[in-house]
C-alpha cells in the first residue's frame, strides 16, 4: 500500500498550542469546571534562560469574576485548576516542573521550569530551539499571552531572533495583538550571544545551522527505499545496459513504461480495495486520486514534467557535440567530448554537493529550492554515465555516486523541519514514485548515452 503506508493524503494539521497555556481559555474551562467563574483579562508571559538551559517562565494573568477571590483564598484549589491546564496536553510546554502558583490582588502568577530550551553551542551562543522542533514534532503555536518577554542567560545578548519579534540588547518580545497562529515563525530559533561581533555572528548562523541538520538528519530514515532502487537500477543497467542500445525504441519504451505503469496501478488499485469500501462509482474515483496523488505529492511530477525535456536536450546536445568530433582522432577527440558535454554535468554534480550543506542547515529559503533543482538532476548524470563506461574512465565513479546517492539531498533539503515540503511527510514511500520516475528517464537516456558513443566510433 502506498498512501496508507506514508499517511493520509490530506494533511490533517492539529490546532496551534498556547505557548502560555494558563493564559488562554482553558484556565477558564479549568475553573468552571470546579464551579468558578473566571475570566482573563490581561496576561503576559517572561521566560528566563539560565546557563544550563533551562527556562524559568513566569505567567502573570489578570483575572475577572466572581471566582477571583476564592482562588487567592484556596491555594490547593488554585493549584488544582492551573495543573489541570497542562495535564490535558496540546499546550506547549505539557509537564512544568517546580510548579508555584500565587495570587497578587487578582493576578494570577504561576511560576515553573522547562528544561532543555536551550543549549550552548561553538562560540559560547545559547540556541533556543525549544519553540523550533520538539520530540520528532512540529511547533505550531498561538502566544495567548497578550505578550512574551524572553531573556538570555547573564551577561548575553540577543543574536538572532524570529522576524516577527522586536528584539532588545538582552531580550526578545513577542506582542500577539491579533492573535496570530504561529508567532513564532517557521525560523523561530532565538540565539543569546557574549556580544554582538562578527566572531558571535558566525557562531550564531552555525548554530542555528548545526540544530537544524541534526533534526534534518533524523529524516534520512526515507533514503533507504529510493537509494536501494537506484542502486539496483545502475547495476542493472552496468550488467545489462548494453543490451539496450541494441533495441527498437518501442521496445525500450515497453521495457521502462510498463514496470512504472504496473507499480501505479497496483499501489492504487490495493488502497482503493483496502482503505475503501463503498459504491464501485466512489472506489473508481478514489482509485484515480490514489494514481495522480502517487505522482503529484511525491516529486515524480516535476522529474517527469521538467527532467524529462532537459534529459531530451542533453541528449540533443551530447549528439550534436559528438558529431561535430566525429573523424577526429582518439584522445583529441575523447578530450573534445569530455570538454563540451561531460565537464559541464561533472560541473554541476560538483556543485550540488558542495552546496548540499546549506541545504542541511535550513538556510532560509534556499533550501526547498536546493531540493526541487535536486529532484531533477539525476536524470542528467545518466547520459555521462554511459559514455564514461563506455570509454572505460574513471569518470563514471561520480556519476554512478551522484545517481545513486540523489535521495539524500532531496530528502533533507524536504525535510519537513524547514516549514516547506514538497511532500506531507518525510516517509520513505513517499520518495518511491520519484525515483522511479528517475530511474525511467534515466534508462532511456543511458540507452541514448550508449547509442551516441556507438554512432561516434562507428564514424571514425
Amino acid at each position: 500500500m502506498l498512501v496508507s503506508a506514508v499517511g493520509t493524503p490530506v494533511d490533517a494539521r492539529p490546532p496551534p498550542q498556547p505557548v502560555c497555556a494558563v493564559c488562554s481559555d482553558r484556565i477558564v474551562e479549568a475553573g468552571a469546571e470546579e464551579g468558578l467563574a473566571i475570566d482573563v483579562r490581561d496576561s503576559s508571559l517572561t521566560v528566563r534562560i539560565d546557563q544550563s538551559g533551562t527556562g524559568h517562565w513566569t505567567a502573570r494573568v489578570d483575572l475577572a469574576g466572581s471566582g477571583v477571590d476564592v482562588l487567592r483564598d484556596d491555594a490547593s484549589l488554585r493549584d488544582r485548576i492551573v495543573n489541570r491546564v497542562y495535564e490535558r496536553g496540546d499546550v506547549a510546554v505539557t509537564k512544568p516542573q517546580s510548579l508555584t502558583t500565587s495570587m497578587s490582588e487578582n493576578t494570577l502568577v504561576v511560576e515553573y521550569e522547562v528544561p532543555g530550551m536551550a543549549h550552548e553551542s561553538a562560540g559560547d551562543v545559547y540556541v533556543v530551539d525549544f519553540f523550533y522542533w520538539n520530540d520528532g514534532d512540529s511547533r505550531w503555536f498561538y502566544l495567548a499571552a497578550d505578550s512574551m518577554t524572553m531573556y538570555g542567560p547573564p551577561g548575553t545578548v540577543v543574536s538572532h531572533a524570529p522576524a516577527d519579534a522586536t528584539p532588545d540588547d538582552h531580550a526578545v518580545t513577542w506582542v500577539e495583538s491579533d492573535q496570530q497562529y504561529d508567532p513564532l515563525n517557521v525560523r523561530s530559533h532565538v540565539v543569546f550571544a557574549p556580544n554582538t561581533g562578527i566572531g558571535s555572528s558566525v557562531a550564531t548562523a552555525f548554530g542555528i545551522g548545526v540544530d537544524v541538520a541534526h533534526e534534518k538528519a533524523g529524516d534520512l530514515v526515507a533514503v533507504g527505499a529510493p537509494l536501494a532502487l537506484l542502486a539496483a537500477v545502475v547495476a542493472l543497467l552496468r550488467r545489462f545496459g548494453h543490451r539496450l542500445a541494441g533495441l527498437p525504441r518501442s521496445q525500450l519504451l515497453a521495457i521502462v513504461l510498463g514496470p512504472l505503469v504496473a507499480v501505479g496501478l497496483t499501489a492504487a488499485t490495493v488502497e482503493t480495495l483496502v482503505g475503501i469500501s463503498g459504491p464501485v462509482t466512489e472506489q473508481v474515483g478514489d482509485f484515480l486520486f490514489y494514481l495522480i496523488y502517487a505522482v503529484a505529492a511525491t516529486g515524480a511530477g516535476p522529474v517527469f514534467l521538467l527532467g524529462g525535456p532537459l534529459v531530451v536536450g542533453q541528449i540533443l546536445l551530447a549528439r550534436r557535440v559528438i558529431n561535430t568530433n566525429t573523424g577526429t582522432a582518439g584522445f583529441a577527440e575523447m578530450e573534445a567530448v569530455t570538454r563540451q558535454l561531460l565537464l559541464p554535468a561533472a560541473t554541476v554534480l560538483s556543485g550540488q554537493w558542495l552546496l548540499f550543506p546549506l541545504a542541511a542547515a535550513g538556510a532560509a529559503g534556499y533550501d526547498t529550492v536546493y531540493g526541487l533543482v535536486s529532484l531533477l538532476l539525476p536524470a542528467l548524470y545518466f547520459i555521462p554515465l554511459a559514455v564514461t563506461r563506455r570509454w572505460g574512465t574513471r569518470l563514471h565513479l561520480p556519476f554512478t555516486a551522484g545517481i545513486v546517492l540523489a535521495p539524500i539531498p532531496v530528502v533533507v533539503a524536504f525535510a519537513p523541519h524547514t516549514g516547506m515540503s514538497l511532500v506531507i511527510e518525510s516517509f520513505p514511500f513517499l520518495y518511491v514514485p520519484w525515483a522511479l520516475i528517475v530511474a525511467g528517464i534515466g534508462t532511456l537516456a543511458y540507452a541514448s548515452g550508449l547509442r551516441l558513443v556507438a554512432s561516434e566510433n562507428r564514424g571514425t
